[in-house]
């Protein structure tokens, strides 16, 4: 494995974590800002790339995952399980989906029909909150393993925390589809701890 192929799986794990962050603050606080959603949203659709930093808009755009990420490998003081807990489920459901060539296919012309709208029908970001809210449960929620989040029931019931969560949801998986497609795999988190940990030093501003 290359070296820049090694810092790529860490950037997308990056965003992975990120995304499991999003959706924990929505469980317990029903908000998230509007920055963090907007990242997830143009990573999501941002289908064709000259390289994985500019599927994020760079490194600045992950800052919030590379903390979490650090603090999932080693943590200062006790670690956030629910964030763990969606980072491993985001992780196994990639392996779900991409055993599935048709899903896979279906998520693919959906996605790019959410750019093409986006273009010609000048749709707004809460446009595509919705959409991608959409497709996460027409398709995504399919599979066998559904990702239950836990947190204040009267956040999670909201409609547009729902459409936030699943959002986050499908950035996550995006992430974590970028890292099997890099060469990630799970045993890195026991074999590799010391190296993924000083590649993230390298990117925390």
């Amino acid at each position: 494995m290359t070296k820049s192929n090694f810092d790529d799986q860490i950037i997308a794990l990056a965003g992975c974590c990120q995304a499991a962050g999003m959706v924990y603050k929505l469980s317990q606080s029903g908000e998230i800002e509007a920055e963090l959603m907007t990242i997830a949203v143009n990573s999501v659709l941002k289908l064709e790339a000259q390289n994985t930093l500019e599927i994020f808009g760079g490194i600045k755009n992950l800052q919030p995952g590379l903390r979490l990420l650090k603090e999932q490998l080693y943590p200062q003081s006790k670690r956030n399980m629910d964030i763990g807990r969606y980072v491993a489920n985001l992780l196994s459901l990639q392996g779900q989906l991409i055993r599935s060539a048709e899903l896979v296919k279906t998520v693919q012309m959906r996605l790019t029909q959410i750019n093409r709208q986006k273009s010609l029908l000048e749709r707004t970001e809460a446009d595509q909150i919705v959409a991608l809210s959409t497709l996460y449960q027409e398709c995504i929620s399919t599979l066998p393993l559904r990702i239950q989040v836990t947190g204040h029931a009267r956040f999670l019931q909201k409609d547009l925390v729902q459409k936030q969560v699943r959002t986050a949801l499908f950035f996550g998986l995006r992430c974590a589809l970028l890292w099997n497609q890099l060469g990630g795999r799970k045993r890195d988190f026991l074999f590799r701890r010391k190296a993924m940990y000083q590649q993230i030093q390298q990117h925390i501003r």
